[in-house]
């Protein structure tokens, strides 16, 4: 019975993770939630396998909608939170790197700006 709680209470909060995650914007937060989402997601799986051995296992037949389907939902679940936090990540790398780029820009027509304010000094020759 306690096994059954265990898995209700972790497919509810993976539920509830991937619905939060869905309604991000991608940044930190929704790579931190898209793992978190997988990392749920495989522990519901694990719980679930658990009960279901516990039980004496699927019925002789019904393997496919008693074990294989759920698994299933839970492993597309995993994957597609870690494609989404993947996807974060490299939206972050992006914005990084044009946020570098913009950066070293300024300080290049900082710098050519500077030289061209400056008079030209007079050659001094003995």
């Amino acid at each position: 019975m306690e096994m059954l709680f265990e898995t209700i209470a972790l497919s509810v909060i993976t539920v509830l993770l991937l619905l939060l995650m869905l309604t991000r914007k991608p940044g930190h937060i929704k790579l931190l939630l898209g793992i978190l989402t997988a990392a749920a997601a495989v522990a519901s799986m694990v719980f679930f396998i658990l009960m279901q051995r516990a039980n004496g296992n699927p019925d002789a037949g019904q393997e496919l909608t008693q074990l294989y389907a759920p698994c299933g939902i839970y492993v597309l679940v995993a994957l597609f939170s870690l494609a989404v936090a993947a996807l974060s990540r490299r939206k972050l790398r992006a914005e990084k790197t044009a946020k570098l780029a913009a950066k070293a820009k300024a300080a290049q027509e900082k710098k050519a700006k500077a030289e061209q304010s400056q008079p030209p000094k007079p050659d001094q020759e003995g």
